[in-house]
């Protein structure tokens, strides 16, 4: 009953997406559209003796016209985990606490659903760094009987930075507030986010991203989620786009593990 609930706001807001991307077309030049989808997987045991783990496969349509964006992501999700762990926004996050169940069950089926628009404040040349706004609004989509999802909406701001500081050397640093829904029975932290890190071309078509990510806990009194990240993106010419990159995690807080690999197409 809940997904079918959600079907027809869902089309709705596509629809809407597309109007807005539609009228503001005069605006566009080619290749403003963006189709990318992914295989992420994470795994750990977030504190506890239970191991969880969870497969999130995202499908992101995205449109850009002059300094905006927005898109659209639908995700497929399946999540193992004694009912402690929770995907919130794409990653696993504990949510819960107190002695945990060594019944590990598995959950598949449709994630939250993800709405995102940026604005590009500033831009390098002849601007003296680039700094992008950004909003998301993650739609409970997900059965949160399943273990899928927290069942409530959560919105957030971010700041988006970087600064070429050499020959290649791009310096990254993101700030994001998440206002986190809470479901009954609990009382989840809103979430501060930070990453910072650099990206440098190996190759002409070959590009390293590392980042340091960290964040607050969402249940008071549980470790906070930190790790490193690192991404390899590869361009296949103007429109396609290869990636893939590893996760390791620096405290309880964060799964142990994950790998991703993706692709995007520009049209």
């Amino acid at each position: 009953m809940q997904r079918n609930r959600w079907i027809r706001p869902l089309g709705w807001l596509a629809a809407g997406i597309l109007c807005v991307a539609t009228a503001r077309s005069s605006f566009a030049n080619d290749l403003n559209w963006k189709l990318s989808t992914a295989l992420d997987y994470e795994s750990g045991k977030f504190g506890i003796d239970t191991r969880s783990s969870s497969l999130y496969i995202p499908v992101t349509l995205k449109r850009y016209w002059g300094d905006w964006n927005a898109s659209l992501t639908l995700p497929y999700l399946s999540q193992s985990s004694n009912g402690q762990v929770t995907n919130v926004g794409g990653r696993s996050a504990r949510t819960g606490r107190g002695p945990s169940s060594t019944v590990t069950t598995t959950h598949s089926g449709l994630g939250d659903a993800v709405v995102r628009g940026g604005y590009a404040l500033l831009r390098e040349d002849p601007k003296p760094f680039d700094l992008s706004l950004t909003e998301k609004i993650k739609l409970p989509t997900a059965d949160k009987d399943k273990g899928l999802g927290t069942g409530k909406f959560d919105e957030g701001l971010g700041l988006e930075f970087g600064k070429r500081i050499g020959p290649g050397w791009t310096l990254l640093a993101d700030l994001y507030y998440t206002i986190i829904g809470d479901p009954p029975g609990t009382d989840l932290k809103n979430q501060v986010a930070v990453d910072f890190g650099f990206s440098y071309p190996l190759q002409k078509d070959l590009t390293l991203t590392v980042l340091f990510e960290a964040s607050n806990a969402l249940v008071s009194g549980e470790p906070a989620p930190r790790d490193l990240r690192g991404i390899l993106d590869y361009k296949l010419g103007e429109r396609i786009g290869l990636f893939g990159g590893g996760l390791v995690g620096l405290s309880h807080g964060s799964p142990d593990y994950g790998f991703n690999l993706g692709g995007s197409c520009r049209f």
